[in-house]
C-alpha cells in the first residue's frame, strides 16, 4: 500500500484518480491525460445510458489516444483482462445508479484494473463508481458491503456539501472507528500517485472525515 499520513491505497505505478463526477469546463479528464504513460490506448467501462458516446466524443476533443468501450458481458475473462492490462487510461464511467456497476464490475474487470494499473496506467472513476474502491459500499438501497479496498478502510462518496451534508459518511465514520470518509463534488478529483503523492484536482472541494480510531 501506499500511503500519505492516515489515507492508505494500492500500489502501483500508475494513477488512481477519484472524480465526483465530470461537469462543463472541468479539466479533470485533461489532467489524467496529462499523466499519461507513452504508449498504450485508452480503454472506456461506461454504464451510463448513451454507453459512453459522450465520454468518448469528449476525451476525443481533448486529444486522447485511439481507444474503445470495452464489453464486459458476454466476454472471456481472458478477453476482458486483454483489453484493459495494456491501457495507459482505464476510465469507468457510472451511472445514476450504483447496482449497475457492482454487477457489472466482474473479477476479470478487477483484475485487468490491476494489471493496468500495476503496469502504469492513469485509472480515472468517476461519479458513484468511486464508492466501489473503498473498503466499504453504501448500495442503493442503503446497505454496508465489502468493496474493493483499494483505498484502505475508505469511504468514499461523490457529493456537494461533505460530510455534513452526507447521511451516508456520518453513518460510517460513527459506527467503524477505523473509517476514512471522502467526499468529493462534481467537478473534482482525488489524485492518488506513485510513492504516496497525493493531489486535488479541478475545483478543490474534496473532504477527508476520520472516525475515532484516528483521534488523539
Amino acid at each position: 500500500m501506499a500511503s500519505n499520513a492516515a489515507l492508505q491505497w494500492k500500489s502501483g505505478r500508475g494513477w488512481l484518480i477519484f472524480s465526483g463526477g465530470n461537469t462543463y469546463g472541468s479539466p479533470i479528464r485533461a489532467e489524467a491525460l496529462a499523466r499519461l504513460k507513452p504508449s498504450g490506448h485508452v480503454a472506456y467501462i461506461s454504464f451510463a445510458p448513451d454507453e459512453g458516446d459522450t465520454l468518448m466524443d469528449d476525451m476525443e476533443d481533448l486529444g486522447a489516444p485511439s481507444g474503445y468501450l470495452v464489453e464486459v458481458e458476454g466476454r472471456t475473462d481472458d478477453e476482458v483482462i486483454n483489453d484493459l492490462k495494456d491501457a495507459s487510461l482505464v476510465v469507468l464511467e457510472s451511472s445514476d445508479d450504483l447496482e449497475p456497476m457492482l454487477e457489472g464490475l466482474s473479477q476479470a474487470v478487477i483484475n485487468g484494473l490491476e494489471e493496468a494499473f500495476q503496469n502504469g496506467a492513469v485509472i480515472l472513476i468517476e461519479g458513484l463508481g468511486i464508492n466501489l474502491f473503498g473498503r466499504w459500499i453504501m448500495t442503493d438501497g442503503g446497505e454496508l458491503i465489502d468493496g474493493l479496498n483499494w483505498v484502505e478502510n475508505g469511504f468514499l462518496e461523490p457529493n456537494e456539501g461533505g460530510a455534513e451534508a452526507s447521511y451516508a459518511i456520518q453513518a460510517v465514520v460513527n459506527d467503524i472507528p477505523q473509517s476514512i470518509a471522502v467526499s468529493i463534488s462534481p467537478g473534482s478529483a482525488l489524485a492518488l500517485g506513485f510513492g504516496g503523492i497525493l493531489q486535488v484536482l479541478g475545483q478543490a472541494h474534496v473532504t477527508i472525515t476520520v472516525g475515532s480510531a484516528y483521534e488523539s
